[in-house]
């Protein structure tokens, strides 16, 4: 064989190589992201709930229109941006209520409020994030975090203490005022509560909450959502943003 022959086949075999290794690459850690639906979103309330469980909030779930995104720096870096329609699904807890909020197939965030003639409280958080086919999931639980106080009398400062394994989270919250917002043809009367938290540990960074709660119903009107954060990994760290206002289209729930 020639010595041209010879390259030529070098340059092949070479060539097989890099195409086999995108190609392990492409298949096992690219990164797909799909809405979550609303149909599927009403089909696991109805398979998921418990008849005769009563709920401070009028359980169903409803539906928001969703303007934002989320990104990651991890491996080259990747942004999703959410679908136009996302869902929060309420169902009761045996503490009080819980708020499940979908926008992806893997990312969804779950509060669990503890509801008494006190306010609410928030008992946990649990979030859900996929980037290229791995699912990480952190949950976190908290100690006297008041989210909402009884009379909702604007100006109420409430502490913010929450933790996970390897991380914890300290802020402040607020009732900031009594608005009213409109949903469709409709005025609703609202609360708004604020929460404001830094993070240390393993995960460091600040969040912000904006929650406009209707006072009659407990239902979710508006939220505004904001993330910076950074993680530990094996490779250094990673750092995460995103950025989220949901508004209720209906105060009817599906179900």
């Amino acid at each position: 064989m020639s010595r041209g022959g010879v390259l030529a086949l070098a340059a092949t075999a070479t060539g097989g190589l890099a195409l086999a290794a995108l190609g392990a690459w492409y298949f096992g850690f690219r990164d797909v992201a799909e809405p979550a639906s609303v149909d599927e979103a009403v089909t696991t309330f109805r398979e998921g709930t418990e008849p005769g469980r009563g709920s401070p909030v009028p359980e169903g779930v409803y539906v928001y229109a969703t303007d934002g995104t989320e990104r990651t720096d991890a491996l080259a870096g990747v942004t999703h941006r959410y679908p136009r329609r996302s869902t929060i699904t309420v169902t009761a807890d045996p503490c009080g209520v819980r708020m499940r909020w979908d926008v992806l197939r893997g990312r969804s965030t779950t509060w669990t409020f503890c509801v008494t003639s006190a306010g609410w409280e928030l008992a946990s958080q649990d979030e859900r994030h996929t980037f290229f086919g791995r699912t990480e999931e952190t949950t976190y639980a908290c100690a006297r975090t008041t989210i909402r106080p009884a009379g909702d009398r604007p100006g109420t400062a409430l502490p913010v203490a929450c933790s996970t394994d390897g991380a914890r989270e300290r802020g402040s919250g607020r009732v900031v005022a009594r608005e009213t917002l409109r949903v469709g043809e409709r005025r609703v009367r609202t609360v708004h509560l604020a929460r404001r938290s830094s993070f240390a540990g393993e995960i460091r960074g600040s969040s912000t909450h904006d929650l406009w709660l209707a006072r009659g119903t407990g239902v979710p009107v508006r939220v505004v959502l904001r993330s910076r954060t950074t993680n530990d990994s094996p490779v250094g760290d990673v750092h995460y943003e995103e950025d989220v206002t949901l508004r209720l289209r209906s105060l009817e729930p599906r179900r």
